[in-house]
C-alpha cells in the first residue's frame, strides 16, 4: 500500500495552489548512463588541455535541470477538467464532455483513457488519441500513466472520484492556461 501524502493522495501525487498535481517520472536510469559517458568524454578532453571539456561536463547537468524542472510533463486535475501541460503547450479536457475513463494498453504504453460523451464536441487536442485509434482501443484520447508517477490504478481512482463527483470538482482551482 502507498504511504499517504499529508493532504489525503497516495505519496507520488501532489497538490500545487490546490490542483491535483501528477508529475511525469525522470528516466534517471535512461539518462545516467548517457550522463557519465558525457562527462568521461569532457574529463578526457579537460586532460588533453581542451578548453571545451569544462562545456562538456556541464551538460548533462544543464540538460537534467532544464528537463527535469522547466520541461516536465504533468497532469492537473482543475475546476474546469484535465489540464495536460506540456511544453510548449497545454492541453485541457473539459469534465463535461468525459463519460467514462480506464486504463488501457496501446502499442506499449500504458494510457488512463477517456470516452467523450456523445453529441458533444471534442476537444482541440486529444492527447494519444491516434494511438488509442491504431489500437483499436474503445476511447477517444488519453494521457500517457505509464509516464506520470505513482501507480496508473492510484490515477485512476483518484481522477475518476472527481470525474464522478462535482462538489468535490468546485473545491478546486480554476485552471491557468
Amino acid at each position: 500500500m502507498t504511504e499517504a501524502a499529508p493532504s489525503g493522495l497516495p505519496q507520488p501525487i501532489a497538490t500545487r495552489r490546490g490542483r491535483v498535481v501528477f508529475r511525469a517520472r525522470r528516466p534517471t536510469l535512461l539518462v545516467l548512463p548517457l550522463a557519465l559517458v558525457t562527462i568521461a568524454a569532457g574529463v578526457v578532453c579537460l586532460v588533453a588541455g581542451a578548453t571545451i571539456g569544462w562545456f562538456i561536463v556541464a551538460a548533462p547537468a544543464v540538460a537534467l535541470l532544464v528537463t527535469g524542472v522547466l520541461l516536465r510533463p504533468a497532469l492537473e486535475l482543475t475546476r474546469e477538467g484535465l489540464l495536460q501541460r506540456q511544453y510548449p503547450f497545454s492541453s485541457l479536457t473539459r469534465w463535461d464532455v468525459v463519460e467514462s475513463l480506464g486504463i488501457t494498453r496501446a502499442g506499449n504504453r500504458v494510457l488512463l483513457a477517456y470516452k467523450l460523451t456523445p453529441g458533444i464536441p471534442p476537444p482541440k487536442r486529444q492527447p494519444a488519441a491516434a494511438l488509442l485509434r491504431a489500437a483499436g482501443a474503445p476511447y477517444d484520447g488519453g494521457y500517457f500513466a505509464d509516464a506520470l508517477a505513482g501507480k496508473p490504478d492510484e490515477l485512476l481512482s483518484i481522477v475518476e472520484s472527481y470525474l464522478r463527483d462535482p462538489a468535490r470538482r468546485q473545491a478546486l482551482p480554476a485552471a491557468r492556461r
